[in-house]
């Protein structure tokens, strides 16, 4: 389960931009999955939950939003959703793609709330 690993790294990038702002916690941590990305989402919320736990990022949000996968005709230049991984345009059938989205795992935003004294 590679997920694991993904939020360990995860975590100690929030924790070191966190860092910047002691008298802060963190909120919430949105993270973006693409659909092609090989990352299964629940996974990565349960690895989330159970290794957050023991650290300063227990009790914030971690929110995921899927991406969906997208590609650009090399041909026609039309963009689209690719569905059922079927890898051809359906505006003129060229199977000469630009994959253009749905591949990433990118930490999207983090929210930090004034912590209280």
């Amino acid at each position: 389960m590679h997920e694991r690993s993904l939020i360990r790294s995860l975590l100690r990038q929030v924790q070191s931009l966190a860092a910047d702002h002691p008298d802060d916690r963190v909120a919430a941590i949105r993270v973006r999955i693409g659909e092609f990305s090989g990352v299964e989402p629940e996974l990565l919320k349960s690895a989330y939950e159970e290794l957050a736990a023991p650290t300063s990022l227990c009790g914030a949000e971690f929110m995921i939003e899927r991406v969906p996968l997208e590609a650009t005709c090399d041909q026609c230049g039309k963009s689209f959703a690719v569905e059922n991984y079927r890898f051809q345009c359906p505006d003129c059938g060229s199977l000469r793609l630009t994959i253009c989205g749905g591949e990433e795992l990118l930490l999207e935003s983090i929210s930090m709330e004034e912590a209280e004294t």
